[in-house]
């Protein structure tokens, strides 16, 4: 048995993001049967090649309304992820309470089971929104920017995979069920949790910037044939990088450390930009690199597909599909020693039978331990994507201990040594964790950790290849210490192949993998990020160790995770990379709209910033709006869809000038009245008094009243809790050194050296 083999899934069709947590399923072994809605019939072909991989359909009698075929079907699974509108399945007589004693019911919906705007309607472009990373997207000068992949549903698919195999590993302790709560609002909302933990904190306000990241240089700029991702990190490397660029003041002064920099942005920029025009992008890449820069290049997703990485790793993979023929799509998310990943086409149109083969009675739960309890991870990871995934497991019930070095310290606790625990980021990055500081070329930590491996359960690291073996904790070596034990390895672009020593941050691969190209305001305009590779990448390093968990509860083997961040971001484009690898040239960013629906659009309403998203899906819809506007809104050219398309830019016009001096939260209170997809562009102060985020708890305090974004999923048999947030440094060294009988390691603030070089 490998990975999900033997777990039996109804999918639900509703939402994208139920639809990628039934993809893993699939592809790491389990039977997923769907059960197709009138919704699902607006996927394009592309669409459907890649969510629907390994599935089968299944109707009852030529529908999938019969209920008593439904309620037996949702009986013999394992799981069940509901896709459909709240309160669906109770209309029509499923007692989800009942099932939910025996099977994983995983509940996705826009904005949760509960609350004011539970049954609100949304599209991408609304969660997004609603999420507060459209704010962030875009240019500062005009309206915010809609993702050019669909980040949020794609954040919830991944969500919804951890929580069903959280619920799936606790069912096995206890014979229990679940039903799992999961707003795609409030998955989504992970993505910002930096910029909304900074406002709760200290009240600052992140706007669109055009891409200027706070530390320079961070962003892309243009070079001889496009563009090139130019950052100075590592930072510890920027000097010894900075002297191809041929300017001595870089290199002394105040454009010597991050701080200087990032005060003195336009005179850093100015010195750099004349040398990178003279450059090619990828002569960059490969330059940085070398320097030991993270740098990249803005590639187009024609290049990302031709990309000699993801060949010489095996990426993508080819398969042939009912509708398209023969598809390229990428392969696994991740791979793993002991994991296989199923590569069958998606169904054809003929229907399935259900489940077959006897089921083992199952029993009510007696306890309710947090789904993860007596889970130990060690995590030795840094900046944002490692540090995230341990801390999903740590929300969830696992001891999670951060190890931390004190001579290159977290750059999220900081430039100061003297105020390494005073950081926003930290509290939330590292919240419910505890801190132990080690260096392990010391004879005495090296003790400390070997102890700590052999009653560890999982290792996550995000080190560059080789680091571990050089640190001698390679998986041979862990193996040794503890035969069962998890390695999970997040490097920037995989273990092996031409880029294996190169590194990597969320914007450098955003850039690479192609995502980048997809977000613009147009197809032949300047390509944005979205908000955030780095989460997203963490997500992905949670669902890792979840499935080796998994694995190793049902065989007892232990094995090594293999996690290439750029792939795990690539895979988030799938449809876009089967659509691009068929006909070259047909994927570019849509900006505001939408492929089929129109209009689609952001526009400005009374005050500073404040802007209304809106997605008309059919006709009915366009007449209620259309009353609304009256005047040349009426026109009978703009009936149909086809007309609205044709005239997008006057309609866009048309709903600008009437949507300018009205109040953005009224307009979208009378428009979701009428049934349309309309939301408000949050930023983190509106995030932070939400009404409907408030009725959901979501918003938690510790520490006697520091606030922190909530969870990211619930479990109806709870387990999940923001205890503490992040730990001060060394909070744990008494408790795994004493008992050796070592001395605790010195870690006054002149000991410590942070990773920003900032001048006090």
């Amino acid at each position: 048995m490998q990975g999900l083999e033997g777990i039996r899934v109804v999918e639900l069709v509703g939402h994208i993001a139920g639809a990628y947590c039934c993809k893993l399923l699939a592809g790491f072994g389990a039977e997923v049967l769907r059960v197709e809605t009138q919704r699902g019939a607006t996927r394009s072909d592309e669409e459907r090649a890649w969510l629907d991989t390994g599935k089968r359909d299944w109707q009852a009698n030529g529908s999938a309304a019969a209920d008593p075929q439904l309620r037996e079907l949702l009986d013999g699974a394992d799981i069940v992820v509901d896709g459909w509108p709240p309160a669906a399945l109770e209309a029509r007589g499923i007692d989800v309470a009942g099932l939910a004693e025996r099977v994983i019911v995983c509940r996705i919906s826009p904005f949760g089971q509960d609350g004011p705007h539970r049954d609100w309607q949304a599209e991408d472009i609304t969660l997004y929104a609603m999420s507060g990373l459209m704010h962030c997207t875009g240019d500062g000068t005009r309206e915010p920017l809609n993702a050019g992949v669909r980040i949020t549903q794609l954040s919830a698919g991944f969500n919804a995979y951890i929580a069903c195999l959280m619920a799936l590993l606790r069912r096995a302790r206890d014979g229990g069920g679940d039903c799992i709560d999961l707003s795609m609002q409030e998955s989504a909302i992970e993505n910002g949790e930096i910029a909304i933990t900074e406002y709760l904190a200290i009240g600052k306000l992140a706007r669109r910037s055009g891409d200027n990241h706070p530390m320079v240089p961070w962003r892309t700029y243009p070079c001889a044939d496009g563009e090139a991702a130019i950052v100075g990190g590592p930072i510890r490397h920027w000097l010894r990088a900075a002297e191809m660029f041929g300017e001595p003041e870089l290199l002394e002064g105040r454009l010597a450390d991050m701080g200087g920099r990032m005060q003195n942005r336009e005179q850093l920029e100015a010195l750099i930009k004349p040398w990178l025009a003279t450059q090619p992008k990828r002569e960059l890449f490969h330059r940085g690199q070398q320097a030991g820069l993270a740098w990249s290049y803005l590639a187009s997703i024609a290049e990302a597909i031709a990309d000699p990485q993801f060949a010489a790793r095996g990426f993508f993979v080819e398969l042939e599909d009912a509708r398209l023929g023969r598809v390229r799509m990428p392969g696994a998310p991740f791979r793993g020693s002991a994991l296989r990943w199923r590569t069958e086409p998606a169904p054809a149109s003929a229907a399935a039978a259900g489940f077959t083969g006897d089921r083992s009675p199952r029993q009510v739960a007696s306890t309710s331990a947090p789904p993860l309890a007596g889970l130990r991870v060690l995590d030795l990871t840094h900046d944002w994507a490692g540090p995230h995934c341990a801390r999903v497991l740590a929300d969830y019930g696992a001891e999670v201990i951060k190890i931390e070095y004190p001579q290159r310290l977290d750059g999220m606790r900081g430039g100061m040594p003297a105020r390494v625990n005073e950081h926003p980021r930290l509290w939330q990055l590292h919240r419910n964790k505890r801190s132990l500081t080690l260096d392990l070329r010391d004879d005495a930590h090296r003790q400390v950790f070997s102890a700590l491996v052999r009653q560890a359960d999982v290792v996550v690291e995000n080190s560059r290849p080789g680091v571990m073996a050089k640190l001698g904790y390679d998986y041979a070596a862990l193996r040794k210490l503890k035969s069962d034990i998890i390695l999970v390895s997040m490097s920037a672009f995989g273990s092996d192949g031409p880029y294996a020593q190169y590194a990597g941050y969320g914007g450098t691969l955003e850039a690479i993998c192609g995502i980048q190209d997809l977000t613009a305001y147009s197809a032949d305009g300047r390509r944005f990020r979205v908000r955030e590779m780095d989460v997203t990448n963490g997500m992905a390093g949670a669902c890792a160790v979840m499935t080796a968990l998994w694995h190793r509860a049902h065989n007892g083997d232990g094995q090594w995770i293999d996690l290439a961040e750029s792939e795990t971001a690539a895979w988030l484009m799938g449809e876009q990379l089967i659509a691009a690898a068929r006909a070259p040239g047909s994927v570019a960013p849509r900006g505001n709209r939408h492929a089929q629906f129109a209009p689609q659009g952001c526009y400005r309403c009374s005050g500073d910033d404040r802007w209304l998203v809106l997605s008309v899906r059919s006709d009915t819809e366009w007449s209620k709006l259309a009353a609304r506007i009256g005047g040349a809104a009426l026109d009978p050219a703009y009936a149909g869809v086809e007309g609205r398309r044709a005239a997008h830019d006057a309609i866009d016009d048309l709903i600008n000038n009437w949507t300018a001096g009205q109040d953005a939260e009224t307009l979208v209170q009378a428009l979701q009245h009428d049934g349309l997809a309309a939301g408000r562009v949050y930023n983190a102060a509106d995030i932070a008094v939400d009404p409907h985020l408030q009725a959901r708890d979501w918003l938690q305090q510790v520490d006697g009243g520091r606030r922190l974004p909530g969870l990211p999923f619930h479990f109806a048999r709870g387990g999940g809790r923001v205890r503490h947030s992040g730990p001060d440094l060394g909070e744990a060294n008494a408790t795994f050194f004493t008992p050796l009988g070592l001395a605790l390691p010195d870690i006054s603030p002149s000991k410590l050296r942070t990773a920003y070089e900032l001048r006090p």
